[in-house]
């Protein structure tokens, strides 16, 4: 059985007319399924609980939407070993598909994918942990100005207005110049989990990435590949703030990584000591706003139907 989680409310109308092309090729290759369809923020998270606690059927959760409601479906899982995962993008970024090669603009052609999947496939998932609150993600964990971003992206006007005009992933580049010039950077200490001990001054972000890219294909890790068992984490500081502005064209290239103020690791683990506090996301969902943080990789735990 198949169950099509369609987040109606996403891709500025996008996200209806995919969901109605999907369900006539449903019905045209006479594939039985359930819909579901999430009415509020939260709410998938609280349909993938539900329809995977306490049940020993395979499910097969296919997501029409973006990464924000990817993220909220996994954190609602219950046994990943029962839940196998597929994914029709409908969203203004889609970088969950885009690190997985998946089809972007072409419904019936994932929808294919996915019918056809043997669900021998399965990659890795991180978790963030800030305070109290832990979250898992698929596409990466930020803290500093790529956390404050991804976390008011979602709301911000200059989202809405790109959207309109089909360049949803330049919301994202627009943003970051705007909160670049107003936040304040963070000494930080990152102890990883090989042992290294890397003080810093003036942090502007740390992103620890699990796909190459965030908020729209911008490759913060052009190397990381989520079935590695490792996080890619890339890190900005100790430049100025016009200077940063200055290599953003770099970063957006994904030819920053043996630029100064760039520092890329792989890892499994890391904690983040920081001072003053920063914001902290994953896959654009708010956790907290806090001074220690802890990202981690969770190898092979999702199965993906492509």
């Amino acid at each position: 059985m198949y169950y099509f989680l369609a987040n109606l409310y996403g891709g500025s109308g996008k996200a209806v007319k995919t969901w109605n092309k999907v369900k006539a090729e449903l019905v045209k290759r006479n594939i039985e399924y359930t819909e579901l369809i999430p009415e509020y923020a939260g709410h998938a998270t609280q349909i993938a609980r539900e329809l995977t606690a306490g049940t020993d059927e395979k499910i097969k959760l296919v997501i029409v939407g973006g990464d924000g409601t990817l993220n909220e479906v996994i954190n609602g899982i219950v046994d990943f070993s029962k839940v196998e995962i597929g994914i029709i993008p409908t969203g203004s970024g889609n970088d969950f598909a885009r690190g997985l090669s998946l089809p972007r603009s072409n419904p019936l052609e994932a929808l294919d994918i996915i019918l056809k999947s043997d669900g021998s496939r399965k990659i890795d998932l991180g978790r963030s942990t800030c305070g109290t609150n832990s979250r898992l993600f698929a596409i990466s964990s930020g803290f500093g100005m790529d956390a404050e971003v991804g976390t008011k992206i979602n709301v911000s006007k200059i989202k809405t207005v790109c959207n309109k005009l089909h360049l949803g992933s330049l919301s994202y580049s627009l943003l970051t110049i705007k909160i670049l010039f107003s936040m304040k950077t963070m000494n930080a200490r990152i102890t990883f989990d090989d042992g290294e001990v890397k003080n810093v001054e003036k942090l502007i972000f740390l992103a620890g990435m699990n796909c190459f890219a965030e908020g729209g294909g911008v490759p913060m890790a052009p190397d990381a590949v989520p079935d590695d068992g490792m996080l890619s984490v890339c890190i900005a500081s100790g430049i100025p703030k016009w200077k940063t502005f200055l290599k953003f064209p770099l970063l957006v290239a994904g030819k920053h990584g043996n630029k100064k103020g760039f520092y890329i690791k792989n890892c499994r683990s890391l904690d983040i000591e920081s001072e003053p506090e920063a914001y902290s996301n994953t896959d654009g969902e708010f956790i907290g706003q806090g001074s220690r943080v802890k990202m981690e990789i969770l190898p092979g735990i999702l199965t993906v139907l492509y």
